[in-house]
């Protein structure tokens, strides 16, 4: 789903006139980057919030199951994958005005889109090691936690560092 084309696509008349008015195509251009970037964000942490129920699901399981023991493990793991989907939910997506001296040109916030984009994989991979976690048996339980752990620190150093390169392009 490309949100970029999906915004231009619904364009108005008045805002597809005003954008043929020197100066103004290129900061809604902009402006439709930021608002598609915005979007996949926010599809992004939606899914992180159903693979946090999805952990959910599975500490329920284990406690009616009287697997105690790595119960905390799970909730540590979950608050992890919590904190991460604040991150990106919250993160900043380019924004500066449009009388600001620092501009983030349209290449910058199209290599922030396609960040955001590559961060599905690693969605998809914590996904895949929650439900590895829920069908392992007993004896793996603890190295399926693991893997699972593992997934969520690649994906929460992947939204520190869109972090980091958003500070150094913001003025």
């Amino acid at each position: 789903m490309d949100f970029h084309e999906r915004i231009e696509a619904d364009e108005n008349a008045l805002q597809k006139l005003v954008k043929q008015i020197p100066g103004f195509g290129g900061y809604f251009e902009q402006e439709n980057r930021r608002a598609a970037d915005k979007l996949l964000r926010e599809h992004l942490v939606e899914q992180m919030g159903e693979t946090i129920e999805e952990v959910e699901k599975v500490a329920g399981s284990w406690s009616r199951a009287a697997k105690l023991d790595l119960i905390d493990d799970l909730e540590r793991v979950a608050g992890r994958l919590g904190r991460a989907a604040d991150k990106l939910r919250f993160a900043d997506y380019g924004y500066t005005g449009f009388f600001d001296a620092v501009k983030i040109g349209e290449d910058d916030l199209q290599r922030f889109y396609e960040y955001d984009l590559s961060l599905r994989q690693f969605i998809a991979d914590v996904n895949e090691q929650v439900s590895e976690l829920a069908a392992v048996g007993d004896h793996e339980t603890a190295k399926a936690l693991e893997k699972l752990d593992e997934a969520i620190e690649s994906l929460a150093e992947m939204i520190e560092e869109r972090e980091r390169v958003a500070a150094e392009l913001a003025p």
